[in-house]
């Protein structure tokens, strides 16, 4: 794919899903609409490998403002065609249609979807709670930006015993195109070589956030990327797509 800002109408739905309905049509993936909310569609797109055991979860776009994360998935799988059919793949290519086409964090109502996943309150999410009840996760891959960031970094949750190798590795296939962030505290939180590793004892106050909610439910690997949302939209689309190719890689996929 060329990563021109040219080609870009981020925050335009249709085309959005438009663009989604021809990956599908060459892959192979389904594309069904599953909910409406506000007056928009909402749509989950699935692999024919996908089984209940060993899924690989994908989401992007519960914060409308951040469509370098909505783009970059949609780069992964226009680079990855050939093979989306044979991945175990869910995906969840916009949680918030509104807040995309509004440029807005929240949805309509001023709620934050990324804090309400232990008590959903919104017909989509809770759709996908349902849907995913009965499913085992390899990995669970959450795409976000922040508009405060200096560099790419992610949030891998767990219980402080035990640290993979993978988020360093994902982090540094992506240092050709932007750096980590050198800040040692995010949002309250210790950071160190741009990972952060919050211990599912402490959650966000105002509530429990999507990736959280995996890693509690399904004790499965979760990662939440995050890129520079003032960064060129270009290479925020390409560090999503890079990093969401080395973790799916690295998952054995």
């Amino acid at each position: 794919m060329s990563f021109q800002t040219s080609n870009y109408r981020s925050h335009d739905y249709k085309f959005l899903l438009q663009r989604w309905r021809s990956i599908c049509r060459l892959s192979g993936l389904r594309m069904s609409k599953v909910s409406e909310v506000d007056g928009f569609p909402c749509y989950e797109i699935l692999s024919p490998s996908l089984k209940s055991q060993n899924a690989i979860y994908l989401s992007a776009g519960i914060h409308g403002d951040e469509t370098g994360a909505t783009e970059g998935m949609l780069a992964w799988a226009e680079t990855n065609v050939d093979r989306l059919c044979h991945l175990p793949l869910i995906i969840y290519p916009c949680l918030n249609p509104w807040g995309l086409v509004n440029n807005s964090r929240l949805d309509v109502h001023g709620v934050d979807l990324n804090r309400i996943w232990d008590k959903p309150s919104h017909s989509f999410i809770q759709y996908i709670t349902a849907r995913i009840k009965e499913m085992n996760f390899k990995l669970v891959l959450t795409l976000h930006e922040d508009f405060d960031a200096q560099g790419v970094y992610l949030y891998e949750p767990g219980n402080g015993v035990r640290t993979s190798l993978q988020a360093d590795q994902i982090l540094e296939s992506v240092s050709s195109v932007i750096n980590r962030d050198p800040r040692r505290k995010i949002d309250g939180r210790s950071v160190k070589n741009g990972i952060i590793r919050p211990r599912p004892s402490n959650p966000p106050a105002d509530g429990i956030p999507e990736a959280l909610y995996f890693y509690i439910s399904y004790k499965c690997t979760t990662f939440t990327f995050e890129t520079p949302s003032e960064f060129d939209l270009s290479l925020r689309a390409q560090s999503h797509s890079i990093m969401i190719q080395e973790a799916i890689s690295n998952s054995g996929s």
